[in-house]
C-alpha cells in the first residue's frame, strides 16, 4: 500500500475508471445557493477514484477487505489475457452506510464490473431481477404488528458472489490491488459480480431456489415475498436484493431458526430486530410498529441547506404564481435530484406529500423557477413535520382491508386529465397509496370518479389476496369508501350505465368485483375523505391537520 501511495503522485495523469460517486465540483452560478449544495454535500466524503481512496486509511482498509472477501469466495481465477477477447473494465464504488439515526456504521468499497460500457458485453435478453415492493414491506409490518410478532433482519455480505456465472466474462484486476502483472493477467469470473448485467438475475435465481428448498411458497403477487406453514405456524420471509426480513407466528426463537436455516446455505449477517431498511426507520414495541424516515428527511434538508428554514404547515402554496422562466443546467440537476428524493419519501412513509410531489414532477423535463419554488415549499413543510410516520397497531379483532378513493376532475391544465388518489388500509395502517394522472381524459366528474374507483378496487383486491396467502385472516369483502354517489351507484348496481358506456371495458371490472362480493363501495362524507389530500392541494390550517390524521400520518408519541 505504501508503494502505491508513492506512485499515485507519479502517474496521476494516467487514465482510470472513476467511481460512480458524484463529483465534488462546485456548480457554476446557482440561483439558490442552499439548494445547489444538494449537488455535492451528500457525497463530499466519498472518494472519486481509487487513487484518492488509497490515501485514506479507512477507505484503504475497505478496499483490501473487499478484495480479500472476493478471493475467499473464489469469485474469479487469474488467467493470461486471452487473444481476441474483450476484457471488461472494473470500477471501484464507494459508499458510506448509515443507521436509522443517520450515523455512520460502515465505509464500504465495492469492486464492480463496468457493464455499462457498450460493445464490451451484450446482456442476455432477460436480465430482469425482481425486488420487494414497498407496499409488500408495509403489509408484512402490518401482519407482524397485528399479531404482536417481532421482525428480524439480516443481510447477505457480497450477495452476488454467492451465485455462479455461466457466461465467459473477463475483467481487469482490481485497481490498486493487483496480484500479478495487470497487463498480462485478467480475472475470468466464476461468480457474479456487481455491475455485470446478468449478476442480479443469477443471484435472485440462486436465492429463490434455496428458499423454496426450505419449504416456502412464493407469492404470485410479489415474487420476493415467501410464506410457509408448518403445524399451524406461519413463517414469513421477504427479500430485497441482499436484505432480508423474517417473522413468525411462533415468536422470535422461530424467526431465529429461519435465519439459521439460510445460514447453512449462505453467509448471513444477523442484525437483530429490524430497525432500518431501504431508508425506512422501523420502531418495534408492545404498542405496535412505527415506520418513519426522519433521518432521511434530515439528510435531504441538510443537503439543501434548509435545516433551519422557516416551517410551513402545508406542502402546497395555493397562492403562488409559477414563473415560466427556465432553470439553468446546474439548477436542473439539483432540482431533479431533490425531486427524486422527495418522490421516494412520498412512496415510503409520507402519503401527504404524494399529490404535491406528483404535481411538481410534471415539470421534470424542463423545470422552471416556479417548480423550484414548489420544491422549496415542500422542504419547509418537511422541516416542521420530519417526525411524522405511520403506525401499525396490534389488534385482536378480525382484520379487514379498507380503501378511500377520490378524484379531481380535469385538474391537469395541460392535458385536461383528472387525478386519481387512493389509500389502502389494513387494520387502520396505511399499506398502499397513489396520486397520479388518469390514463384517459374523463368527460365528467362521475366518469373520473368511476375510473379512480376501478384503480382503487383493483389495488384493494390485490393486497387482499397477498395478505390472505400470508395467513392473515381477512374479512371476505374489501370496503372501498367513495364520496361521489354517481360512481358509487354505477359500480354497485349499474345505475347510470348509459352515461358510462363510452368508457373502456376495463373500467367496468369494478362492477364485476361488486357482484362477486369481493368489493363493497360505501359512501363517505367529503370532510372525512383522507384521499382528498391525494387529489388536491387547497387544504389549509385545521382542514389539513384533520385530513392528515385521517390519512394515518402521525407522530410516534
Amino acid at each position: 500500500m505504501e508503494r502505491l501511495r508513492k506512485q499515485i503522485g507519479e502517474d496521476s495523469s494516467e487514465s482510470e475508471c472513476e467511481s460512480p460517486s458524484a463529483s465534488t465540483e462546485e456548480p457554476e452560478g446557482p440561483a439558490d445557493q442552499g439548494l445547489c449544495m444538494a449537488l455535492t454535500s451528500n457525497d463530499v466524503n466519498l472518494p472519486t477514484s481509487w487513487r484518492q481512496a488509497i490515501l485514506t486509511p479507512k477507505w484503504e482498509d475497505a478496499m483490501a477487505k473487499e478484495v480479500d472477501e472476493l478471493r475467499k469466495k473464489d469469485a474469479w481465477e487469474l488467467v493470461p489475457r486471452p487473444a481476441n477477447v474483450k476484457v471488461l473494465p472494473g470500477v471501484w464504488s464507494f459508499r458510506i452506510k448509515r443507521d436509522e439515526n443517520g450515523d455512520v456504521t460502515k465505509y464500504k468499497a465495492r469492486w464492480c464490473v463496468d457493464g455499462s460500457r457498450e460493445g464490451f458485453l451484450r446482456p442476455p435478453e432477460n436480465t430482469f431481477s425482481p425486488v420487494a415492493e414497498l407496499p409488500t414491506i408495509r403489509a408484512m409490518i402490518a401482519i407482524a404488528a397485528k399479531n404482536g410478532q417481532v421482525i428480524l433482519q439480516a443481510d447477505f455480505p457480497n450477495a452476488y458472489v454467492n451465485a455462479e456465472i455461466k457466461e465467459d466474462v473477463y475483467v481487469h484486476q482490481p485497481k490498486g490491488l493487483e496480484e500479478k502483472d495487470s497487463d498480462n493477467h485478467v480475472c475470468k469470473l466464476k461468480k457474479a459480480l456487481y455491475g455485470c448485467p446478468i449478476s442480479g438475475k443469477r443471484w435472485n435465481e440462486t436465492l429463490e431456489t434455496a428458499i423454496l428448498s426450505l419449504g416456502y411458497s412464493q407469492s404470485k403477487i410479489d415474487h420476493c415475498f415467501f410464506y410457509r406453514e408448518e403445524n399451524g405456524i406461519r413463517d414469513l420471509l421477504l427479500i430485497y436484493v441482499d436484505d432480508l426480513l423474517v417473522t413468525s407466528s411462533a415468536g422470535t426463537d422461530r424467526a431465529e431458526l429461519m435465519l439459521d436455516e439460510l445460514s447453512k446455505i449462505f453467509e448471513i449477517k444477523k442484525l437483530g430486530k429490524a430497525r432500518h431498511i431501504l431508508g425506512l426507520g422501523i420502531h418495534q414495541g408492545d404498542d405496535g410498529i412505527f415506520l418513519e424516515q426522519s433521518a432521511y428527511i434530515t439528510s435531504i434538508l441538510e443537503e439543501a441547506g434548509y435545516s433551519n428554514a422557516k416551517m410551513r404547515n402545508t406542502p402546497w402554496d395555493t397562492h403562488l404564481k409559477e414563473s415560466a422562466e427556465k432553470l439553468c443546467h446546474d439548477e436542473v440537476k439539483v432540482f431533479r435530484r431533490i425531486l427524486g428524493q422527495l418522490s421516494y419519501l412520498a412512496n415510503g412513509t409520507r402519503p401527504d406529500l404524494a399529490w404535491a410531489v406528483n404535481r411538481t414532477a410534471s415539470g421534470m423535463a424542463a423545470p422552471t423557477k416556479g417548480k423550484w419554488e414548489r420544491i422549496k415549499r415542500l422542504l419547509r413543510y418537511l422541516n416542521g413535520t420530519k417526525n411524522l410516520g405511520l403506525w401499525y397497531r396490534p389488534r385482536s379483532e378480525g382484520a379487514k382491508v379498507e380503501t378511500y378513493v377520490d378524484s379531481s376532475f380535469a385538474a391537469d391544465n395541460n392535458k385536461g386529465k383528472s387525478i386519481t388518489g387512493y389509500i389502502v388500509y389494513v387494520n387502520g395502517g396505511p399499506i398502499a397509496w397513489k396520486s397520479h394522472l388518469q390514463d384517459t381524459v374523463a368527460d365528467s366528474p362521475n366518469a373520473s370518479e368511476y375510473i379512480a374507483l376501478y384503480e382503487a378496487a383493483k389495488e384493494s383486491v390485490s393486497l387482499h389476496n397477498l395478505l390472505n396467502k400470508a395467513g392473515l385472516k381477512l374479512e371476505g369483502t374489501c370496503l372501498v369508501h367513495e364520496d361521489n354517489d354517481g360512481s358509487r351507484r354505477l359500480a354497485m348496481c349499474g345505475m347510470g350505465q348509459k352515461k358510462a358506456r363510452h368508457l373502456d371495458t376495463k373500467y367496468h371490472y369494478v362492477q364485476e368485483l361488486c357482484k362477486l362480493g369481493k368489493v363493497k363501495v360505501a359512501r363517505v362524507a367529503t370532510k372525512d375523505q383522507p384521499a382528498d389530500l391525494l387529489t388536491k392541494g387547497s387544504h389549509t390550517g385545521k382542514t389539513h391537520e384533520h385530513l392528515l390524521k385521517k390519512l394515518g400520518v402521525v407522530n410516534q408519541a
